[in-house]
């Protein structure tokens, strides 16, 4: 038996299928292997891992360098051991650019999102703060319940 696709199902079909990632995207993500105390007073996240990266932006420690200037797009991910009022900030150069509040939160876990312009050799860190007490970062597996942490950049 032989299945018939409408037009506007195959063209939908052939461009899905020929969806890749560009060569020259500008992007990082990373993560920790490790759990991390996160203090009222703030904690600059140290990433331990890189999962993917691509055009040149690198990772070292705490600290991301932008290749080249433009918006980027940020997305920190994570999950605490309780609790769920964790404040995010930007730090670019040494300074506090941008502070994201407890964003969205459930169950312990929190996202928090930012488009930003940053120049060429730009150093970017992320730091999180809890309020009430001191908190633990979870280590959870990407793509499973709870996925902690994770630190995404891509050029825009």
């Amino acid at each position: 038996m032989i299945w018939l696709q409408s037009d506007e199902a195959q063209l939908m079909r052939d461009r899905m299928s020929t969806a890749e990632r560009r060569d020259d995207a500008v992007f990082i993500s990373l993560t920790r292997t490790a759990t991390l105390s996160i203090t009222t007073a703030g904690t600059i996240v140290t990433w331990q891992a890189v999962i993917d990266s691509g055009g040149d932006i690198t990772a070292s420690g705490s600290s991301i360098t932008v290749p080249i200037a433009g918006y980027y797009l940020i997305q920190v991910i994570g999950a605490l051991d309780s609790g769920n009022n964790v404040a995010g900030d930007i730090v670019d150069n040494g300074v506090t650019v941008c502070t994201m509040t407890a964003g969205t939160a459930r169950d312990h876990k929190f996202s928090h999102n930012v488009v930003r312009f940053f120049k060429a050799g730009d150093v970017v860190q992320y730091r999180a703060t809890t309020s009430g007490s001191n908190r633990t970062l979870q280590v959870t597996t990407e793509d499973s319940d709870s996925e902690s942490p994770i630190f995404h950049m891509v050029l825009l």
